[in-house]
């Protein structure tokens, strides 16, 4: 049952969100293909195809079902995306950060460092020779 409807969600949702839905028009190309090929029975498919998707306008004067072929028309109703009112708004306040003077750390730019105090965080070493 849970993969009935999952299935029937995801199906719902590439035909009714994505260019999904074209491949319903698919027996609309073969019925529009049959037409071309009663009045040229020397049309191949895909010169049918070639003359109906290239740049070049086609010229037979059925525009209307032309337009009914898959991909052959945008429709923006895959790009509408629905969004809630904002019904009230947050006024957010900047946010300050308190800077405070600390006296207990004494630093200027005269301070140098003493080079004996990279001695302290030195790697214990191993004594390999104990004299008795």
């Amino acid at each position: 049952m849970k993969k009935r409807i999952t299935l029937t969600i995801l199906l719902l949702y590439l035909f009714s969100t994505t260019e999904f839905r074209e491949i319903l028009k698919l027996p609309v190309l073969f019925q529009h293909f049959n037409e071309h090929k009663q009045l040229n029975q020397q049309l191949s498919f895909f010169g049918f195809i070639y003359d109906h998707y290239n740049s070049v306008p086609h010229t037979d004067n059925d525009q209307e079902r032309d337009d009914q072929l898959p991909f052959k028309t945008i429709d923006m109703s895959s790009f509408l995306t629905p969004a809630i009112p904002v019904t009230h708004l947050n006024n957010f306040e900047k946010a300050v950060k308190i800077i405070v003077k600390n006296d207990a750390f004494h630093y200027t730019e005269s301070y140098i460092p003493s080079p004996d105090g990279g001695k302290i965080w030195q790697p214990p070493k191993s004594i390999s020779l104990i004299k008795v």
